[in-house]
Parts: structure tokens; C-alpha cells; sequence
């Protein structure tokens, strides 16, 4: 096998075993999963391009692509996503495309800050997004537009392209000269993996992700489209208790334990998040 990224044959086989297939359920089948020597890239021997489609992805792993299911499920999640990139980064008086928008939970959040907010996802969404925003419903409509937008947020997405080199040079042609481009990356090297082995790894590889980034396998690929790394930081989404249940229990819960005070949580997810072992990171990058 060849690594899809740096194309060494260097790599070893970190998994052989049946993977996610939906919220709760498996493959049948086992599926190998390689992990780069050279550039540390972890990705799916058979990539795929099945699951980029939005409406299947979300109604396998979520239970329905509806607006209401996005609202309900997806929008906690996403705007405390977009809370902790503000530490990061101004949005105000900026013109803003977030690709793979869902609902516009984040677009209509930067809306009363921003010049000028789009949103890129599969034309499902379109009547409820454009009432707010511009919408494209594909990156060839988005190509064909003369918008060129100071900073472009792609959340969770490269992972799930079976291209994304190919994908991010898409959004490349949209972005203003001194533009940014800002990543939410799944951590394979975090914490949970570290902690908890193949008892957390058994949920986390699953058939919508192609590949497995870390720190090093995401500044390899950021090097290779010759893109500037202006900031990169952990950004974890679950608390302390969530971390320290799963670890009790083995396994994933809804019923999350009340075990630190809000100000030790905090702590413990800073020390967390600094230290780069967190669930997903942060990249922002530019030309």
C-alpha cells in the first residue's frame, strides 16, 4: 500500500477488525486501516467517496439529514466549535464561506459581525440557508462564483474526502489573497486513544472517514499544498467528566458522571487542549 499523501510504501496495519458503519451499529466485514512510517497518515486501505454526500453520511451517523435533526443534534455541538475558534481568530467585518454550513448554525451566528456569510453544503439545505446566506450546493457551483472570501471554515471534512488535496485546492480558488483558511481536524493521538485503546478506538474508526490525522501527518499535509500555518492548537470538545466516565466505563455513555467542579474541568481541558492530545485540532492557515 502506498500512502495516499507523502505516496511512501513505508506503513504498518493499526487495525483488522470490523469498524462503525452507523451511530450504533458495525460492519459485517473487517476493514484494514494503515498508518504512514514517513508522514504519519492514518487512512483506509479501500478509500471512497460515498459518504462526502451529506444527506447519506448525516442520516447514517446522526438518524436523518432533516434541518430539524441539524438543529436538535448538530447546532450545540457546532456553535461550541465556533466559540472556542473565536479565541482564535476576528470574524468581524469579514466575508465568510463555511463549507459543509448543514443548517448555518455558525453562519447565522457570525452573521451580525460579518461583511458577508455563504454557506456550501448539498442542496438539501438550500431553502432554509439562503433566507440568511448565499448558498452554493456544490464546489463546481462555488468555482463558477466571483465571491472571494476572507476566511473559509471547513469543520470536520477533510477526513471524509477521498481527495482532500484535491478539495482543499477548491476552496483555495475562492479565498482572497490574505485569506484564511480555518480546519477542525479529528485527533487520532488524543487522549481518549491514549487512555482508554482499543476500547475507544472500536467507536472512533468508522466507514465515513477515509483517514486518520495527528499533529504530524496535518503539517505534512498543510506543507505539501504549500500553505502557511498561522495557528494550530488543540480544541477539545467533551469535559473533564465526559473523558473520566468514559474511561469508568469503557465504553461510550450518555450518562456522564459529575465529578469536577467547573473551574478544575476547565483546567483540565486547557492542560488538554494546550498539550495537543485533544479530540480534534485547530488549524488556521493561509496562502
Amino acid at each position: 500500500m502506498k500512502c495516499p499523501l507523502c505516496r511512501s510504501k513505508k506503513n504498518e496495519i493499526i487495525w483488522n477488525n470490523k469498524i462503525r458503519s452507523g451511530k450504533k451499529s458495525w460492519t459485517k466485514n473487517k476493514y484494514k486501516i494503515y498508518k504512514c512510517s514517513n508522514c504519519s497518515l492514518g487512512f483506509l486501505k479501500n478509500l471512497h467517496d460515498t459518504l462526502e454526500d451529506n444527506t447519506i453520511f448525516r442520516k447514517i451517523f446522526d438518524g436523518s439529514y432533516s434541518i430539524k435533526k441539524y438543529l436538535t443534534f448538530n447546532r450545540p455541538r457546532e456553535l461550541g466549535k465556533i466559540q472556542k475558534i473565536k479565541k482564535h481568530l476576528s470574524f468581524k467585518n469579514k466575508s465568510i464561506l463555511e463549507s459543509n454550513c448543514g443548517a448555518a448554525s455558525i453562519l447565522d451566528s457570525l452573521k451580525k459581525d460579518a461583511k458577508l456569510t455563504a454557506g456550501l453544503d448539498n442542496k438539501a439545505y438550500k431553502t432554509y440557508v439562503q433566507k440568511k446566506h448565499i448558498f452554493f450546493s456544490s464546489l463546481k457551483n462555488l468555482n463558477k462564483n466571483n465571491i472571494r472570501f476572507d476566511i473559509i471554515l471547513s469543520l470536520a471534512e477533510i477526513e471524509h474526502k477521498k481527495d482532500p488535496i484535491l478539495f482543499v485546492k477548491c476552496l483555495l480558488k475562492n479565498l482572497k489573497k490574505k485569506g484564511m483558511l480555518v480546519f477542525r481536524i479529528p485527533n487520532y493521538d488524543n487522549i481518549y486513544k491514549h487512555l482508554g485503546g482499543v476500547n475507544f478506538l472500536k467507536y472512533d474508526f468508522r466507514l465515513s472517514h477515509n483517514f486518520y490525522f495527528n499533529e504530524e501527518s496535518a503539517d505534512y499535509f498543510f506543507k505539501k499544498l504549500k500553505l502557511k500555518v498561522i495557528k494550530k492548537t488543540g480544541l477539545q470538545e467533551y469535559s473533564a467528566d465526559h473523558l473520566f466516565s468514559f474511561l469508568k466505563k469503557h465504553k461510550r455513555t450518555n450518562k456522564i458522571d459529575k465529578i469536577f467542579t467547573k473551574k478544575i474541568s476547565k483546567t483540565i481541558v486547557k492542560n488538554i487542549e494546550d498539550n495537543l492530545v485533544s479530540t480534534s485540532l485547530l488549524y488556521i492557515v493561509r496562502k
